[in-house]
């Protein structure tokens, strides 16, 4: 295997970083990161080597990928690496040619050399060496650099400004023969990392020692990044200045928990506590919808006026009201009427009137202000409601192809709602039977619950994730190893 060094590390958790005040000491990675990085992830080997049972998975799993046996290889015996695990395992994500490719480097601690260049060289099939600047060549190609004992690994496709020529296409004609060159390391080590003090906040938030992984996306530079810059020239700018995503995840027996929250600069936290202070969920919704015969359903609370807030001062709102002007509403009309509180159910069964296997099979219940009863009526006549089955009642509307869910919800019938935990203090509350996410034939374990749960706080939206699973013997990791 011709692999560069550690791009199954790569392949294996950057997934995690697009995806999750301490003692957290992160000091090490914040002198690298700046204010154009996109995303940075946390690794701990030292849990994730506990949790794994190598020898029962090399032995039982008889399609493993060379790559999927390196990452293995190297959690079963990390100690023997020359890496110190008692440090952790980063991953930067920095700004590369195109949106497709980013740049993305692994960075750790080495404290042995003469035993990373032996167990690389093991792992990788491949002659990995160590030279006296101290860079780190794959089979002769280079792809890393240490610096005291600190080292960072690419590879040589790294989408960067010192790797051109790499096609990602793979377009016939290109060459791709260019390779990283020493200038590359040498900017990375020479950079000097963020003075502002949120995007540290955030880092030290989002990347905990407790976990066996965690990440931190920085928003505004992916914005950015993504738009190639025109964001910045646009009054929306600022309300993604200075923000993030922090998530975490553990594994444990037969489930694994996945923690998200999201940080917004000083003026937008004022914001957000302001239209979302009490975190309510409205049951009344649902209480004539049949939730036990769903696959998956969602009910919460989005602030219409927040909304409205967001389209002002994106200065969009004129354009929302010029194509809103045919209907004659505005949006203002449309933001007073409903109240915000919404529930989505994904039903199991086809509906009982339809032959039509491809019909859509879910309802839509959304709140309304009963003084605005003929201003529902009016915008149901138009476009939001045009080709729609739907129901009126008091201060609630349902759209659903099923007419059972219609007659039910109209007739004010109970529904069997067992599932439905009520929990309270958060501001949306979502479940799934995970079958959805079951796809591959006969897999060796299935996701038969997944729950979460959004609130509120300090001006921060934070979510909880719990991944339940129909075996519970091994650690979720194993299966979804065996499953992957």
């Amino acid at each position: 295997m011709k692999n560069t060094l550690l791009r199954t590390l790569f392949y294996v958790f950057a997934v995690a970083i697009l995806f999750s005040c301490n003692s957290n000491k992160n000091s090490d990675i914040l002198n690298y990161t700046t204010d154009a990085t996109l995303g940075l992830s946390r690794v701990n080997l030292k849990t994730i080597s506990d949790k794994i049972p190598v020898e029962k998975i090399l032995k039982e799993k008889k399609d493993l990928k060379e790559e999927e046996k390196f990452f293995l290889q190297l959690v079963s015996k990390p100690k023997e690496s020359g890496i110190n695990i008692d440090k952790p395992l980063y991953f930067i994500v920095d700004q590369g040619k195109s949106t497709y490719d980013p740049d993305v480097k692994a960075f750790f601690w080495v404290d042995d050399k003469a035993k990373f260049q032996k167990s690389m060289s093991d792992l990788t099939k491949s002659k990995v060496t160590v030279d006296k600047k101290d860079y780190i060549y794959v089979d002769g190609k280079l792809s890393g650099s240490i610096k005291g004992d600190m080292a960072i690994v690419t590879t040589d496709k790294s989408y960067s400004p010192y790797a051109g020529g790499y096609d990602s296409m793979n377009t016939p004609g290109i060459d791709t023969s260019s390779k990283l060159n020493e200038k590359y390391f040498t900017d990375f080590w020479s950079r000097k990392g963020t003075s502002n003090s949120a995007i540290k906040d955030q880092v030290d938030q989002s990347l905990v020692g407790d976990k066996d992984v965690s990440g931190w996306v920085n928003l505004a530079a992916v914005a950015s990044y993504a738009s190639k810059g025109y964001i910045e020239t646009l009054a929306v700018n600022k309300l993604i200045k200075d923000s993030g995503i922090g998530f975490d995840f553990n594994f444990d027996k037969g489930k694994s928990e996945m923690d998200t929250k999201t940080f917004f600069n000083a003026d937008m936290k004022k914001i957000v506590e302001k239209y979302y202070s009490k975190n309510n969920i409205n049951y009344d919704l649902v209480k004539n919808v049949e939730l036990d015969n769903a696959k998956s359903f969602s009910i919460g609370f989005f602030s219409l006026d927040f909304m409205k807030y967001l389209i002002k001062e994106a200065g969009f709102e004129a354009t929302i009201n010029h194509y809103l002007s045919s209907t004659d509403k505005t949006l203002e009309d449309i933001t007073s009427t409903f109240t915000g509180d919404y529930a989505f159910v994904d039903f199991k069964s086809l509906p009982s009137d339809s032959m039509d296997y491809y019909r859509s099979n879910n309802a839509v219940v959304l709140g309304f202000n009963p003084k605005k009863k003929a201003d529902l009526t009016s915008l149901l006549a138009g476009p939001l409601g045009q080709s729609k089955k739907y129901m009126i009642t008091d201060n609630q509307v349902i759209f659903s192809e099923d007419n059972n869910a219609i007659y039910q919800f109209q007739n004010k019938k109970a529904g069997k709602n067992a599932k439905l935990d009520k929990k309270s203090g958060v501001t949306a509350y979502s479940w799934s039977d995970g079958k959805e996410y079951n796809t591959k034939e006969k897999p060796a374990v299935k996701i038969i619950d997944m729950v979460n749960e959004t609130k509120e706080d300090a001006g921060n939206m934070v979510s909880k994730t719990v991944f339940t699973l129909d075996k519970k013997d091994e650690n979720a990791l194993y299966y979804l190893i065996m499953n992957g």
